[in-house]
């Protein structure tokens, strides 16, 4: 199913186990607390020269495919998002499209169920960790004002996508929860 840059083939019985070991080696690694471990912020985008993306992105990957946006806002601004190897696209005619070329940032895993800019952080200490990934839009942010789009995916079985988007100055522009994805991704 993906490949997290450690050249392991995941499918639907070994993933759960993956899971629990990335949860336990993260949590053995932690040198403080996790109640205490403060997220990377977003901050200002700086344009790379070319669209660098980590080794194994194009393939066997958990964050491309497509999208359903499920709230609001999600259906309002996003509509379907498309994480293809090469691509990103979202949105429709009344709100604006994106579609862009990217880079890759490999965030650290979200750990205790949180991860940076998260709209509705737990409340109860929760074992659930998230892959996070910001793609900076090259070469330029979109018409929208949209220049970074972070990722974050629960390392469990669900099937949710939580969307976060950064002007080119790091602030927060929008924030999608619980997008689905989609058959045939």
């Amino acid at each position: 199913m993906f490949n997290m840059s450690l050249g392991i083939r995941v499918n639907h019985m070994t993933k759960p186990l993956l899971c629990v070991a990335a949860a336990l080696v993260l949590s053995a690694c932690s040198s403080h607390s996790m109640e205490t471990t403060e997220t990377p912020s977003a901050k200002p985008v700086e344009r790379a020269s070319a669209t660098s993306k980590p080794k194994g992105w194009d393939s066997d990957n958990i964050f491309l495919g497509r999208w359903q946006g499920n709230s609001t806002a999600g259906r309002a601004v996003l509509e379907v998002l498309t994480v293809a190897p090469k691509r990103v696209r979202w949105g429709n005619a009344a709100n604006g499209i994106c579609d862009s070329d990217y880079s890759v940032e490999q965030l650290p895993w979200g750990r205790n169920g949180r991860f940076p800019d998260q709209l509705v952080p737990p409340s109860q200490p929760s074992d659930l960790v998230y892959a996070v990934v910001r793609l900076t839009l090259q070469p330029r942010p979109c018409n929208t004002g949209v220049a970074v789009i972070q990722l974050a995916r629960p390392l469990d079985d669900s099937d949710s996508l939580q969307v976060v988007t950064y002007d080119a100055k790091g602030e927060m522009r929008g924030n999608y929860p619980g997008l689905t994805e989609l058959p045939g991704g």
